[in-house]
């Protein structure tokens, strides 16, 4: 996969995303307390599913392998890409940012620095279109129109006054919607907005 980037093959676009996921798929482990014997009869595997081009077994057994540990684990997932997301979710991005902060101790963001951007632009590969042969094209198709059937005023009123997070660029937080679309006080206004909403 390096030398297919290497050789600006018409895989360069692609090959080193592929790496960082090869890696990782292969040298993960059936489980949680796996023997080096049977963590390398597991790589075998994967590497011979991989030879044969049978992607989509090796990445069934992969999730396989995460659901089991998720079971193990009571159902609770942990990691600092866990807890980063569900702070980003909330709007918390100063706290997001802190755990992949390098003065907290978990690593992973320096300042950009010219010499920190002098490297990066060096390892950069050189921008371009993806070729064509490497493009998949999927015909998605559209919603059915019955999944919206069930949306009126009411359900837009319960939905916002559940929902939580920053602003963005309407500076307007959730809370702050949750009161103009739910607010008693207001009567039918709110109950219009909601409706239009929901139209």
């Amino acid at each position: 996969l390096v030398l297919l980037f290497a050789d600006q093959t018409a895989w360069r676009g692609l090959s080193l995303s592929v790496v960082h996921v090869f890696v990782p798929l292969m040298l993960q482990g059936p489980s949680m307390n796996s023997k080096a014997r049977t963590s390398a009869g597991f790589l075998a595997l994967g590497l011979a599913e991989w030879s044969e081009g049978d992607l989509q077994s090796l990445v069934d057994g992969a999730g396989e392998v995460r659901v089991r540990l998720s079971r193990l684990a009571g159902g609770r997932e942990t990691g600092c890409h866990v807890a980063f997301a569900g702070l980003m979710l909330v709007g918390r991005v100063g706290g997001a940012v802190g755990l992949i902060d390098g003065n907290g101790g978990v690593g992973g963001v320096h300042r950009l620095t010219r010499r920190v951007g002098t490297v990066l632009a060096c390892g950069r590969p050189d921008a371009g279109p993806a070729p064509r042969q490497l493009k998949m094209e999927i015909a998605t198709p559209g919603p059915q129109p019955v999944v919206f059937e069930g949306i009126d005023g009411r359900m837009v009123c319960g939905v916002a006054g559940d929902v939580h997070g920053s602003g963005g660029p309407t500076l307007l937080d959730a809370d702050g919607w949750g009161h103009i679309l739910c607010c008693g006080s207001c009567g039918g206004a709110s109950e219009g907005l909601c409706g239009s909403i929901a139209e």
